[in-house]
């Protein structure tokens, strides 16, 4: 009993809650659990065209509780944002979940308020650092709850967005 294996999804890629599962985003991995099986997805099952409701890391086993055949689950959407190189952390990565803050520019208005939220746990999905070389801007996209894609925009609209990563 204790050398049997189970047949289960592994993300291949980090997957951000409101991500449509293909099997290109997974692979198959034989692990060995002897309790707790029961938590993650069996390769055997055919979650085809589910979608994410909670982040999921790359190599990570695919719990159960990570997907769901509804799709209105989660209404979430990519977002790209610009930012300044000085305005996030240096080694952030893909897969990473940050908060969003609202920083008033003084080339934009005179009178500068406190900074605000903007939005929380927002998922990195891609960062394109080719401007950040050149002085300029990086280019997130972010993946955000459908209902928060105005906050965002607005944000970066009028005045700095500052990117702070989560620790939990």
């Amino acid at each position: 009993m204790a050398n049997r294996t189970e047949l289960l999804w592994s993300a291949k890629t980090p997957l951000a809650p409101g991500v449509r599962i293909s099997l290109s985003n997974l692979v198959p991995k034989r692990i060995a659990i002897p309790d707790g099986v029961q938590a993650y997805v069996r390769a055997s099952e055919n979650i085809n065209d589910f979608v994410v409701v909670r982040s999921v890391g790359a190599g990570e086993l695919l719990p159960i509780m990570a997907v769901s055949s509804n799709s209105l689950s989660q209404q979430m959407s990519s977002v790209p944002v610009s930012v300044r190189a000085s305005d996030l952390p240096a080694d952030l990565a893909v897969g990473e979940i940050v908060n969003l803050y609202h920083v008033g520019d003084s080339h934009l208005a005179k009178e500068i308020g406190p900074p605000n939220l903007v939005i929380s746990h927002a998922y990195i999905l891609a960062v394109d650092r080719k401007g950040q070389n050149l002085g300029g801007d990086l280019t997130l996209t972010l993946s955000v709850n459908a209902k928060f894609i105005m906050q965002v925009l607005d944000a970066t609209a009028s005045g700095r967005v500052v990117v702070v990563r989560t620790n939990g």
